[in-house]
């Protein structure tokens, strides 16, 4: 669990993601995320799990199931990207 204490006092936004992925959902998913924070000026940092052990255990401990990509803020997963297939839609 020390290892987590470096993620839980950095004030950074990370973007958690895994760039060996298989699946083409993280990599577009993980492309949105980018595009987003970039375009609000929101700074961040990316971070690959698959790379990073520290990284990996706090996704395999905090994420609560989440899946790649997301994003974290001193050592909380602060939000993850759905895709809209996956947003309800209201009725007309």
């Amino acid at each position: 669990m020390a290892e987590l204490k470096v993620w839980d006092t950095d004030p950074a936004i990370y973007l958690f993601t895994s760039l060996t992925a298989g699946s083409t959902h993280i990599i577009t998913a993980t492309s949105r995320m980018e595009t987003i924070l970039k375009a609000n000026k929101i700074p961040f940092k990316g971070v690959d799990t698959a790379t990073n052990d520290s990284a990996k255990a706090l996704f395999q401990r905090r994420a609560s199931g989440k899946k790649l990509p997301f994003l974290v803020k001193e050592g909380y997963v602060l939000g993850v990207c759905i895709s809209r297939d996956a947003v309800p839609r209201r009725k007309s």
